[in-house]
């Protein structure tokens, strides 16, 4: 059960939780786009103060786990598929959730149901993988067959079932509903529709859903439970530390509004307009990002010299060479950021992989086109998104011309209960994680790319997904372009976080009241979902 703790009597009546809202209300009237502006983004929702208390237990105990095979993965929606996994007719994919198995099939040109993923005969799974292009469901132990339909098609040896009723023999149907292009399936049968469930959540997106297409789809098998690591992808907080060299530029601090929804919540990372984001050092012509970097807190610099290792320098001169892992090998200094010597030291994209997004910094005749038509003293952000918005006009001119600033240059990342993580403003990313099978110390993190289709209606759609080993680097997906090095640093944390908690003295995590406040609001619903195991 979740715990607010007040430092006295009158805690929740003289206690305000400091908000980015009137911050962000302020950018959103600065914008050059102004009258586009979504008037979603200017709904305010945060939570009531805490500080929330989470139990660890909820993290490692088995029973928790028990507790969601029982009231959450069996009652909820949660996406499945996505219509680009069917690029066919008779094209089936399975569905794998804590020790449950489905099976969505594409049944025609418009039509998809889905199915418990286990034969009527004798339970064994009708599909392990994916197939294309089927024309029935034959169980591969003793040939029981059905049709697309779910109907019966054929049992072999019929005669030595002679009281079996055939119209009784179709396979059960689990609830299958669509948005945005996503299939969800819910095995609860009285459960709300999809779309009460969802609510207004389609207000957020400047493209609907129902025209984006997925570009990419990575799965790789982590080390910790699925909460431990999805809550690494609900807030900014952690980015200071761990992505210290995305802190570049005068929108790129750790300014992020964040509301909670009824369903769902959401964060909109774009810096405050009065924000001048974080120190500068001045240009350094060495700094390629990718391999020299320079931390935007103190200025030491970050250089690979081979691979595997990495060069320290102190805006004073002080130097240590350091693994990728940030162990000390030699030097005066003897401490470095664990994630920059991973991101400078490790594993490297190869040469022409993708960014995270449609966002690119654009060229130089782009940019000097943007200051021409804007001002050359108008605020950097302005400037980013017409450079973002001269390069979607190729693909989608359509829209283009009307996207606000602040779709351009933010991250807007939401959290749709219990593990659906679209993102907006034009990033690609969408996010979905689970047990993985029935083990709850492993989980499943998939990425998709989403992209919105071109006016031309050209495109090609990723229909496979690119399974990593568990102990691959995320480098080896280079489709994910830079954002893979970035889970290289996630990474570098979530198991840790995992056994961290094992070893805890205390009985709870504490969850800040606003740079948390997704957090917050998951285990609210949590709490209501779930239960607690002590109350169970």
């Amino acid at each position: 059960m979740l715990k607010f703790q007040k430092t006295a009597v009158d805690y929740a009546m003289n206690t305000t939780v400091r908000t980015m809202d009137e911050s962000f209300a302020q950018l959103l009237d600065a914008d050059t786009h102004v009258e586009h502006v979504n008037p979603a983004l200017r709904v305010n929702a945060p939570l009531p103060p805490g500080p929330t208390l989470v139990p660890i237990a909820r993290y490692i105990d088995r029973g928790y786990h028990e507790l969601e095979k029982e009231r959450l993965w069996s009652r909820c929606w949660q996406v499945a598929a996505h219509e680009d996994d069917f690029p066919t007719v008779g094209d089936v994919v399975p569905y794998d959730i804590a020790g449950k198995s489905y099976l969505v099939v594409r049944t025609g040109d418009e039509e998809y149901k889905a199915y418990y993923n286990s034969c009527l005969h004798r339970g064994r799974k009708l599909r392990e993988m994916r197939a294309r292009g089927l024309d029935e469901l034959r169980c591969p132990f003793h040939g029981w067959t059905w049709n697309l339909d779910g109907t019966i098609k054929q049992i072999p040896c019929a005669y030595d079932y002679a009281d079996l009723d055939r119209d009784a023999e179709s396979l059960p149907e689990v609830r299958l509903e669509r948005w945005g292009r996503f299939l969800f399936v819910n095995p609860d049968p009285d459960a709300k529709p999809l779309a009460d469930f969802l609510g207004d959540l389609g207000q957020h997106f400047v493209v609907p859903y129902d025209r984006m297409y997925k570009q990419a789809h990575v799965a790789k098998v982590i080390r910790a439970n699925w909460k431990v690591v999805q809550e690494a992808f609900m807030e900014s907080y952690h980015v200071l530390m761990t992505h210290p060299q995305i802190l570049t530029g005068g929108a790129h601090d750790m300014c992020t509004k964040y509301d909670a929804f009824e369903n769902y919540s959401r964060a909109v990372r774009c810096g405050a307009l009065e924000s001048e984001g974080m120190p500068s050092f001045g240009d350094d012509p060495n700094e390629n990002g990718a391999t020299y970097v320079r931390h935007p807190l103190n200025g030491w610099t970050y250089e690979r010299t081979e691979p595997g290792k990495v060069r320290v320098t102190t805006n004073r001169g002080v130097t240590g060479l350091f693994t990728a892992d940030a162990q000390w090998i030699e030097g005066e200094l003897k401490n470095a950021n664990t994630h920059l010597c991973l991101w400078v030291g490790g594993e490297q994209l190869p040469e022409g992989a993708p960014t995270a997004s449609l966002r690119n910094a654009g060229t130089p005749s782009l940019v000097e086109s943007a200051m021409e038509k804007l001002g050359k003293d108008a605020n950097p952000r302005a400037i980013r998104a017409e450079v973002q918005r001269q390069l979607l006009a190729a693909a989608i001119p359509s829209v283009a011309p009307t996207i606000p600033d602040v779709e351009l240059y933010s991250s807007i990342f939401l959290t749709v209960f219990p593990n659906w993580h679209p993102w907006g403003s034009f990033n690609l990313i969408n996010y979905r994680f689970r047990p993985n099978g029935d083990n709850h110390e492993e989980c499943i993190m998939e990425c998709m790319y989403l992209a919105p289709m071109p006016d031309s209606g050209e495109y090609t759609p990723a229909s496979e997904i690119h399974w990593l080993g568990v102990d691959d680097d995320w480098t080896e997906a280079p489709e994910l372009g830079m954002l893979a090095k970035v889970f290289n640093q996630d990474l570098r944390n979530l198991p840790h976080v995992h056994a961290g908690l094992k070893a805890s003295g205390r009985a709870h995590v504490r969850l800040a009241d606003y740079n948390e406040l997704k957090l917050r609001h998951f285990h609210q619903m949590y709490s209501e979902v779930v239960g607690d195991l002590i109350s169970s």
